[in-house]
């Protein structure tokens, strides 16, 4: 199974990727499943799963990104959104409490408020090792000496902010065709990740048209 866990769409107010379009383009380069992982939000996940549940070629992984007090956390799984600024111990464990499991996003990159840039430790379920926005620097490198040395599943994806950057980093798990074996495989370890970089050209006109937008 090949998957993206960290897409936003224009419900994260940083992208202008309709949900429509995003299962469009997921389905077209051939993915699995899809998270649409919002900023505090599940809109995103919802008007998706309202619309487009029950693809027989690819899985929507109920999602959002989570604000904790010390930094983002990607929660797939979920069935009620989480509130922001708890404390992440907490927000795993509510993660968790409703059959979800907690992924530490870009974590060591501190302006992008990365978990692991202001904890020393926190028991997480997933860690990205692998995400598209800086396959080139210190944060993925530091993620995958931190998976191995801890033995915690390892998670590639793109975050994307527009169409074009879904699938440029995916996760391939082992599990059936539907969310629950895709959310075991996760917690069982049985990932790989592979992909590349964001094209520098396309981030650079993600950054324009959202100067253009706010003006």
């Amino acid at each position: 199974m090949i998957i993206d866990t960290h897409v936003h769409s224009n419900y994260s107010g940083d992208s202008t990727a309709k949900i429509s379009d995003i299962i469009k383009y997921s389905r077209k380069i051939g993915l699995d499943a899809v998270a649409i992982a919002d900023h505090d939000t599940m809109k995103g996940s919802n008007e998706a799963l309202d619309r487009f549940n029950g693809l027989d070629d690819l899985i929507i992984i109920p999602a959002m990104e989570i604000t904790s007090s010390k930094g983002h956390i990607v929660a797939l799984g979920l069935k009620d959104e989480i509130s922001p600024g708890l404390d992440p111990v907490e927000t795993v464990e509510l993660i968790r409490d409703q059959g979800g499991i907690a992924i530490a996003p870009h974590p060591f990159v501190r302006y992008r408020d990365g978990l692991f840039s202001r904890l020393t430790s926190l028991d997480i379920d997933a860690i990205e090792t692998l995400n598209s926005r800086y396959i080139i620097g210190y944060s993925n490198w530091r993620a995958k000496k931190m998976a191995e040395e801890n033995n915690i599943p390892q998670i590639g994806a793109s975050d994307a902010h527009f169409l074009e950057a879904i699938g440029s980093c995916v996760t391939d798990v082992e599990a059936e065709f539907d969310v629950e074996s895709i959310l075991k495989g996760i917690l069982a370890g049985k990932t790989n990740v592979f992909g590349d970089r964001t094209p520098l050209p396309l981030i650079i006109k993600e950054v324009i048209n959202k100067k253009i937008k706010r003006i």
